[in-house]
């Protein structure tokens, strides 16, 4: 069947290929994708596919139905691109693919190239989404999005989620690039952090600088913030992966005046749902006692934002069973840490769910120096990766998924979930 899949996949080369520049010379950041959502919809057309949305702004969904019925497994791709202005793919704006989403695209079109050619020897089927938003970024205008009732969630996967597009699929899987890996080895069951925004508004009393005993300074009631942040590191486990990093955005308006608007950001990050609220708990506390400190008012803003990828270990089998057809026995890793946080791990929590790294890229991700050293090979074999994973899953009446199945027992249940988000 892998012979299949690879011919498949090569028969479409030159439409891969044609995606894989529109993407790449079309950046575009979460939930405005609308160029890169468009190259996709032509693409999917292309192969005779129906395609529905755009969900959540630019998201979408195609749907290859096997000759019987059975489970539905979803093989994912995400479209936005992430702000660096030194990488030398950037555009105008100093936005650039460098975290590879273009490429992720373009290998889940190439599972539909050759899934279309092995749809009969399915029992089930396999959705293809082009999720937009999985950068956790521009939070000023996601709020803006979401005041308007554009979106209710700040990233895709949750806003898919909540918009019921979701419904019906039972697992899901995609292919995330390992950075500073040139070869193409796949990392299998790898770790990450989740995390939470806050933004923190400090309102003091302006007064003249010479008159500083007038005033009430927000700007020193943010550095005893920070301060009593930094207190408390020595109280985190090394088990909780607690990461605490604040910014001031504004620290003051002029010079000569006691600083009465001072605004913090910072992730809570943390490797459970009880390591990021205790981490929340200790921003608020610090807040709070900082602003009593120098008699300022508060207001602390909690902003939901990913929860820790939870790899599901009877579906990284089935892939790893795959990864030796594709790439070989002995380019298959386990346990890499990956860096940052990814709403991969909202989906985790609910349903089966894997996202190996890959290797294929120099440099770190979002950096200046990320590149592909060859994206046909990036893409034929991680849509050959994710169309094989399909097919070991549907075929034989679906037996291998119906075991990944049985062996699942979720974290959250949808109901639990959307609590949490909305709470």
């Amino acid at each position: 069947m892998m012979d299949l899949i690879n011919s498949a996949i090569e028969e479409n080369r030159d439409l891969i290929l044609s995606l894989i520049k529109d993407l790449k010379e079309n950046p575009e950041l979460g939930f405005f994708e609308t160029k890169s959502s468009s190259f996709m919809m032509q693409a999917f057309k292309s192969l005779g596919l129906v395609v529905e949305g755009p969900f959540a702004r630019t998201g979408l969904k195609v749907t290859i139905r096997g000759s019987q019925p059975g489970p539905t497994v979803a093989l994912i791709g995400e479209l936005d691109a992430v702000g660096s202005p030194q990488n030398p793919m950037a555009n105008e704006n100093g936005v650039a693919h460098a975290c590879g989403h273009y490429l992720q695209c373009a290998q889940v079109l190439a599972a539909a190239c050759a899934l279309c050619k092995i749809k009969e020897s399915l029992c089930g089927n396999v959705v293809i989404l082009a999720a937009p938003a999985e950068e956790f970024l521009e939070i000023e205008k996601r709020l803006a999005l979401k005041k308007a009732g554009e979106i209710r969630y700040l990233s895709g996967k949750p806003e898919l989620l909540g918009l019921g597009v979701l419904d019906g699929i039972d697992m899901a899987a995609m292919i995330h690039a390992n950075p500073d890996t040139p070869d193409y080895r796949l990392f299998l069951e790898g770790t990450n952090l989740g995390f939470t925004a806050k933004n923190i508004f400090f309102k003091g009393r302006a007064a003249h600088g010479s008159e500083p005993f007038e005033g009430r300074n927000a700007l020193q009631a943010a550095m005893l913030f920070l301060s009593g942040v930094n207190a408390n590191r020595e109280t985190f486990r090394d088990s909780e992966s607690i990461r605490i990093h604040p910014i001031i955005t504004k620290g003051g308006s002029v010079v000569n005046s006691v600083p009465d608007d001072v605004r913090v950001e910072t992730y809570v990050r943390g490797s459970s749902r009880q390591a990021i609220e205790k981490g929340c708990l200790i921003v608020d506390r610090c807040a709070q006692a900082a602003a009593m400190m120098m008699e300022c008012e508060v207001e602390v803003q909690t902003i939901p934002g990913y929860l820790p990828i939870l790899q599901d270990h009877n579906l990284s089998d089935v892939m790893k069973q795959v990864a030796v057809e594709v790439l070989g026995p002995d380019s298959i890793g386990y346990g890499v840490p990956c860096v940052g946080s990814t709403d991969m791990g909202d989906l985790s929590q609910i349903m089966p769910v894997i996202q190996p790294t890959m290797g294929g890229f120099e440099g770190g991700l979002h950096s200046a120096s990320f590149r592909c050293v060859d994206e046909w090979s990036v893409s034929s074999k991680g849509g050959a990766l994710l169309a094989g994973l399909a097919y070991r899953l549907l075929c034989e009446d679906a037996k291998v998924a119906k075991q990944v199945l049985e062996g699942f027992k979720a974290n959250m249940t949808k109901d639990e979930y959307f609590r949490y988000m909305n709470g």
